[in-house]
């Protein structure tokens, strides 16, 4: 690459040194860039892991990588960079990067997250589609850690955390609705009507109430096949007797307050007591 070719307004500087073709807030990307300057012992880890690995995390940690040295090299430092101590060599590869597995990244990362910000993070690992971990991956990981610091974070975003979710926006319903007093709901369940035939795969089901909680994405507002599909979805969910709530993005703040409320009222109503 020629001098005149680095000064290139297409390429950005994420690192000292450094000249790439990458996004602010493409942890991917940044890490791709960062590989030149990893030093024997490096790898990358925590936040960055969980997002190599395909997990979610929020976008204040997505423009630094994270970089963990074992002793006697010590922790990277500079504009972009969180630099961590390891106390092992990290074995696994994600794209040719080295990375700590996803699951003791997302221990590592109760550093760094709040504790709704990590049980969002372990569902968008343990999600429905293409799960990179399952409960019991994470339960190891944290056992391991017994007597570590954040242990006691770890063990209660473990509780809340739920395998087979699709969203981190459906992930947020649910904890919304549990920190609201509500019961606890089924995550992505098939729901069938009284002859066994497949009706739907709810969001958030209360089975005993038959009351269903479906948190609406932009998909099903754009897309006219997916309209569609919903509507007989919703129709065949009320003839077997669903009551189905909708919540979506404009359900913030009071209105998403209003809308808990009227899951509670609808609950109550077919017998649910607190």
């Amino acid at each position: 690459m020629t001098f005149s070719r680095l000064r290139g307004s297409d390429l950005s500087r994420p690192y000292r040194g450094v000249r790439a073709r990458t996004e602010a807030a493409d942890p991917a990307a940044r890490a791709e860039a960062y590989l030149p300057k990893l030093r024997a012992g490096e790898h990358f880890s925590h936040a960055t892991a969980i997002a190599l690995a395909g997990g979610w995390i929020p976008d204040r940690l997505r423009t630094e990588v994270d970089v963990s040295a074992i002793r006697p090299t010590g922790r990277a430092r500079g504009a972009g960079v969180r630099g961590h101590e390891a106390r092992e060599h990290a074995h696994h590869l994600i794209s040719g990067l080295p990375c700590v597995d996803a699951a003791s990244a997302w221990c590592q990362a109760a550093s760094l997250l709040r504790e709704r910000e990590l049980v969002v993070a372990a569902d968008s690992l343990l999600r429905r589609q293409r799960p990179v971990l399952s409960l019991d991956d994470l339960r190891d990981a944290v056992a391991r850690r017994a007597g570590t610091r954040h242990i006691a974070a770890l063990r209660r975003a473990l509780l809340r955390a739920r395998e087979r979710t699709d969203s981190v926006a459906e992930t947020l319903l649910r904890l919304d609705a549990a920190d609201a007093g509500l019961p606890e709901f089924a995550v992505n369940e098939e729901i069938r009507d009284a002859r066994g035939r497949f009706l739907a795969c709810g969001d958030l089901m209360h089975a005993s109430t038959k009351v269903l909680l479906e948190y609406d994405g932009q998909q099903h507002r754009l897309d006219d096949r997916q309209y569609a599909r919903d509507v007989e979805r919703l129709d065949a969910l009320a003839a077997a007797g669903w009551r189905v709530i909708r919540i979506n993005r404009s359900h913030r703040g009071a209105d998403r307050s209003r809308a808990l409320e009227r899951v509670r009222v609808a609950l109550t109503e077919r017998g649910w007591r607190p």
